[in-house]
């Protein structure tokens, strides 16, 4: 039984875990030529409990992924972000306004803070930043035709949340056929539950779930200078 498999018993029970084995799932992925940071919405609205967005302060997952992007500006290796793109008018949210109550409120609506990056992984000038009005960042944006342009083969993903906007450009990406790499301690929901599902129904079919003390140490090893 592969590590990728083995690393989720105890959470799948062990029948279910000989059916991801029979199939041939949970194969390493890995890191191929070129790889970009993809952060995904961790913006103050999903970070900051202040806001009906975010579940629950996370500050284990906001370490991290500031550990992960300063990994990246060390490498020189690109870093994109994606946020919400505007949110003001009832026809830019679209079935947002029927599937979630808080659609019409100033919070997610207006407040122009809540599209902010904390300071401490903020986007700088040479980094990308592709907005969004669904789920994946990829759909009805500009997001593939950047990546190529850039001859980037494998996304890293840190973000939130893991069982949404993650989840959808994790599967895009797979579906695009970068290789796609999800950082376990850099991603995060606001149900604690639907996070540890969606990883590892990610780490077996889509994507890599790996540590942030592995991933950093591969790039370390393959693009350190």
């Amino acid at each position: 039984m592969s590590d990728k498999i083995e690393k989720w018993r105890g959470f799948v029970p062990d029948e279910e875990l000989d059916t991801y084995r029979k199939a041939g799932f949970g194969r390493r992925i890995g890191i191929g030529r070129k790889p970009a940071l993809l952060n995904i919405d961790t913006t103050h609205m999903f970070v900051e409990p202040q806001y009906s967005q975010c579940g629950r302060e996370m500050p284990e997952m906001v370490a991290a992924l500031t550990a992960l992007t300063e990994t990246f500006r060390r490498l020189g290796l690109p870093i994109y972000y994606s946020r919400r793109d505007d949110r003001t008018h009832p026809t830019y949210r679209g079935i947002w306004n029927l599937k979630l109550g808080t659609a019409g409120d100033f919070q997610y609506s207006r407040d122009p803070r809540a599209d902010e990056w904390p300071a401490a992984y903020a986007p700088r000038e040479e980094d990308r930043i592709v907005l969004k009005n669904k789920p994946s960042c990829f759909f009805a944006t500009p997001l593939e035709a950047f990546l190529r342009y850039d001859e980037v083969d494998t996304l890293i993903i840190c973000g939130i949340s893991t069982s949404g906007c993650v989840r959808a450009g994790a599967t895009d990406a797979f579906q695009h056929n970068f290789r796609t790499i999800l950082v376990e301690e850099a991603c995060g929901d606001r149900s604690p539950a639907a996070h540890k599902a969606n990883l590892f129904d990610l780490d077996m079919k889509f994507a890599d779930v790996e540590t942030l003390d592995y991933v950093v140490g591969q790039l370390t090893e393959r693009f350190g200078r």
